[in-house]
């Protein structure tokens, strides 16, 4: 797999979506306190989320650099984190309630593997719980432009490969929704204002002027918070979204 790691400073584009996705692993999860494995933790700020829920929290990556820095930095009861390649994990048959594993199928070609290594290492009645780009949305000139990922999946692509795979799932889409709940002139000018700001050339302003453009029209800061995001359900909205986001029962 690929070297494509979400940083934990929220000063970057791609934090807001990275911990929403977590959120609502979360939410799905619930209170009860559950075994879970977070494979491709990178980082491990979601790992670090999860446990600081009641879970008891594995998370795992094939990164030794990247695990050594989430082994330093997180310190928890109820948390660990493990070297481990997602093609052969190093667990014996149904040892998790859950497996979360997000943005990493598109990472390898050998995700018919990944995925049932996933179904191995879970409990009978356990979800697995993953996320990846939307082909058309995410490259949008037809063809992957991210070079770390080896293939990305259309809606009915990515709902075959899971019925594939799995008895049940069920594909929402990560809808950015920061505009949808407030009207009004500021609101647009806030839309257009950001769309400019993403542009090559004025995205080099620096960060503070940024966030002072944006907050002065909306009172949120220029990168997106987990609470812009929202998850939909419906097939046509799903298809509009970047991100698929889909739990599974084997």
């Amino acid at each position: 797999m690929s070297d494509e790691r979400q940083s934990d400073t929220t000063d970057n584009p791609w934090w807001g979506e990275h911990l929403h996705r977590y959120e609502e692993a979360g939410r799905l999860l619930g209170s009860a306190s559950l075994t879970v494995l977070d494979l491709a933790c990178g980082t491990g700020f979601g790992s670090d989320y999860l446990a600081r829920l009641g879970h008891i929290v594995t998370g795992g990556d094939i990164s030794e650099a990247s695990i050594a820095e989430c082994q330093q930095k997180y310190q928890r009861d109820k948390l660990t984190f493990m070297v481990m390649d997602a093609c052969v994990l190093p667990f014996p048959n149904g040892v998790f309630d859950a497996v979360v594993s997000f943005e990493t199928i598109e990472h390898t070609t050998r995700y018919h593997e990944v995925l049932n290594e996933f179904k191995r290492v879970l409990k009978p009645g356990g979800s697995i719980i993953l996320s990846t780009p939307n082909f058309p949305v995410n490259s949008p000139k037809g063809f992957i432009e991210n070079p770390y990922h080896t293939q990305e999946w259309n809606f009915q692509e990515f709902k075959d490969l899971l019925n594939q795979h799995f008895s049940s799932q069920r594909i929402s889409g990560q809808k950015y929704a920061r505009y949808d709940r407030g009207g009004g002139f500021r609101y647009s000018l806030a839309r257009y204002a950001e769309f400019i700001l993403y542009r090559r050339g004025a995205r080099k302003l620096p960060l503070k002027w940024q966030n002072a453009i944006i907050r002065g029209l909306i009172r949120k800061p220029m990168y997106p918070l987990s609470s812009d995001y929202v998850m939909v359900e419906r097939e046509d909205e799903i298809k509009k979204c970047k991100t698929f986001f889909a739990i599974c029962k084997p």
